[in-house]
């Protein structure tokens, strides 16, 4: 009687202890951030500087700014086209046929803000994140490049869930 008891015992033992070390969703969501790197995932940013420098140019027809963003155009309407990329997709804001603002909604490639201010230096808050300002020298337009992050209030090592570039009014 006792051999069984201690053999009970000891499988109940064995499989509690099997179940508490498995993880839970929390225990994955933190390993992947730690593979991603605490600065977060920065395969975006070429691209949004692209759609700076694009947004800079006089003439910002759809094809210039796909051409420029290597990428090509999945969908189109007469005031949108959407283009898709690895970890994030990208919509363009077309009345005209003229890009006038390029959303970039970042899925899995989401930079930190500290990556962002390494890209386009120092940003000022605003509601909706971190807005960041770059002039053109050769045409001398503004640009801003406002930061969404994941969650407000927004930090320095915070993720940036969204990302939306355009023209700045006047000169």
């Amino acid at each position: 009687m006792y051999p069984r008891l201690t053999s009970s015992l000891l499988i109940v033992v064995c499989a509690m202890a099997a179940c508490t070390r498995g993880d839970s969703l929390e225990d994955i969501a933190e390993q992947e951030l730690e593979r991603s790197g605490p600065g977060g995932n920065d395969a975006a940013l070429g691209r949004v500087r692209a759609a700076a420098r694009c947004m800079a140019n006089p003439d910002r027809n759809i094809n210039y700014v796909a051409a420029e963003m290597e990428g090509v155009i999945k969908a189109r309407t007469k005031s949108q086209a959407l283009i898709y990329y690895d970890g994030y997709r990208v919509t363009f804001i077309t009345p005209g046929g003229q890009v006038t603002q390029v959303t970039f909604d970042l899925v899995e490639a989401k930079p930190s803000l500290q990556q962002m201010t390494a890209a386009f230096g120092p940003a000022s808050e605003v509601a909706k994140g971190w807005l960041y300002g770059q002039t053109s020298g050769s045409t001398g337009a503004r640009i801003h490049i406002l930061a969404e992050p994941v969650s407000m209030p927004a930090e320095g090592n915070g993720l940036v869930r969204r990302i939306i570039v355009r023209r700045a009014r006047g000169r």
